[in-house]
């Protein structure tokens, strides 16, 4: 589903956030990124959704080089991509049904596909009975799941996160991650940065371990542990 191959990324400050990464993720994986704070992860994260590009090396998402993808094509790269990031980005002025939507009517999707998909993915995470209330009127661990909703409303083949449960307490933490775990379940390729030591090595799925732009391990059933 995922291959990096000989993937760098040089800043133009000099900084090489990402030194020769080459790693496959299959359909259906569950990966945590993990590593200290600047290691390249949020980096790796952007590749995949070409919000940035390689200096050197190529990606690959289905089997499309999307390194060369001319950027008209890049829309119809990111319907196939779920994508939360730390920032919600939830419009404050719209409900949450109607945030959950957003992306499908951008894509010109019709409304009766709109409202039974929105409904299918407010009833994933819970929130179905509060698809009329506003961003501001949610807790924030209901935001991020009104965020992650929006990720899967279109089905996508991959959900990329970065730090979904960093503003969160343990207890919703483990709700939030329980949703991926559901999600993944249903075949989705799931991708977590996370400096989440706890949930990583409760979960035990493979863990990928970034440092200073290099992949340092790649584990199945891992643990949090770089060093």
């Amino acid at each position: 589903m995922i291959s990096l191959k000989d993937v760098t990324k040089i800043f133009p400050n000099g900084v090489r956030a990402l030194n020769k990464v080459n790693l496959d993720i299959k359909a259906g994986d569950f990966v945590f990124l993990v590593g200290p704070s600047g290691a390249g992860k949020s980096t790796f994260l952007r590749m995949l959704f070409r919000d940035d590009i390689p200096t050197e090396g190529t990606i690959y998402i289905d089997g499309k080089d999307i390194t060369s993808m001319p950027a008209s094509r890049i829309p119809y790269l990111r319907r196939n991509l779920g994508i939360v990031l730390q920032d919600f980005q939830l419009l404050k002025t719209r409900t949450v049904a109607e945030n959950v939507a957003f992306g499908l009517r951008v894509i010109g999707a019709p409304n009766s596909a709109i409202n039974d998909r929105v409904q299918e993915a407010l009833e994933q995470v819970g929130l179905s009975h509060k698809r009329r209330m506003y961003p501001t009127e949610l807790s924030g661990g209901e935001q991020q799941r009104v965020c992650i909703a929006r990720a899967i409303v279109n089905n996508p083949l991959i959900l990329i996160t970065d730090e979904p449960t960093g503003n969160l307490d343990p207890m919703i933490s483990n709700e939030i991650m329980n949703l991926f775990l559901e999600i993944n379940k249903r075949g989705t390729t799931v991708i977590i940065a996370t400096h989440n030591h706890n949930l990583v090595n409760k979960l035990r799925k493979r863990v990928v371990a970034l440092v200073d732009g290099k992949i340092i391990k790649d584990e199945e059933a891992g643990t949090y542990a770089y060093e």
